[in-house]
């Protein structure tokens, strides 16, 4: 039998070693019941093969299939969506944090978000989400270093959301930001939030070329991360499409398509069976 003194000492040596208590993980693992995760979604067939042409030809044709008010409502949202700010999460435990990230940045116009799985999965609640996830580009990686590199690689800055940094002035340059007063047309940028134990890890904060802390006058010194996401992604986001900023943050005309089709694809019961009927392939 395990001794409330063994389990303070098992207790200890997770919290020094930043990672998930057993307490912890057995909440988590209780959470995940038979169908209740809610996998990526798989792209529509051809989204990111077919060309131009074929693709508008696809939309037009199921635009059929879909009442005018639905065909509207997915192309206004479309109106507002962007890449320019993407949401990054480092080893979020509980599925109900991963899937509330995600319904406020799909909330707020996000189209991309990443997820990285180096110590635990990435699994939100289907029951959470509420079918949210489907209107997102959602990708998976094994490490925060292997995306950091994708992102830079795309022209994007890697920000991260933590208590500002003592030696942020160490190298000459300003490192610590709120969502108010981070210089949002400088570039393209990322914002990771990291994990409910221990925030974000050491290689990443080292990485960060900016930090954003959100301002906080009460006993509260910190706030759950899925409404940090909220205020992080509503603020900024909102600060992006301010028309006085000069930014083009709207997507490009032909990722516009691609998601209009996948999206118009999550809209028609059987879309597999009506673009086939309209002389589709439909491969995959």
């Amino acid at each position: 039998m395990t001794t409330k003194r063994e389990n303070t000492a098992n207790n200890n040596y997770f919290e020094e070693n930043g990672l998930p208590t057993k307490q912890q993980l057995r909440d988590l693992n209780a959470s995940l019941r038979e169908g209740d995760l809610r996998p990526v979604r798989r792209e529509a067939p051809g989204e990111r093969t077919d060309p131009p042409e074929l693709l508008r030809r696809k939309i037009e044709y199921l635009r059929g299939f879909v009442l005018p008010e639905r065909y509207e409502s997915l192309t206004r949202r479309l109106d507002f969506r962007t890449r320019y700010l993407v949401m990054c999460l480092e080893d979020i435990y509980y599925p109900h944090n991963a899937s509330a990230v995600i319904r406020s940045s799909e909330a707020f116009g996000l189209q991309e978000m990443h997820a990285v799985e180096r110590t635990v999965r990435f699994a939100p609640n289907k029951h959470i989400v509420r079918g949210t996830d489907q209107w997102l580009d959602i990708r998976k990686w094994d490490d925060s270093e292997t995306l950091v590199a994708h992102l830079r690689s795309r022209g994007y800055r890697i920000a991260v959301t933590a208590p500002p940094r003592p030696d942020a002035e160490a190298d000459g340059r300003r490192v610590n930001f709120t969502p108010s007063d981070f210089d949002v047309a400088a570039g393209p940028f990322a914002v990771f939030m990291g994990t409910e134990k221990s925030g974000i890890s050491e290689g990443l904060m080292a990485a960060a070329d900016a930090v954003i802390s959100i301002p906080m006058v009460g006993f509260a010194e910190s706030l759950n991360i899925s409404v940090s996401a909220a205020i992080v992604a509503q603020r900024l986001a909102e600060r992006v499409r301010d028309p006085e900023s000069g930014i083009a943050w709207q997507l490009a005309p032909g990722d516009r398509d691609r998601l209009l089709y996948r999206w118009l694809c999550h809209s028609v019961r059987d879309y597999r069976r009506i673009l086939e009927r309209g002389g589709f392939i439909c491969e995959g």
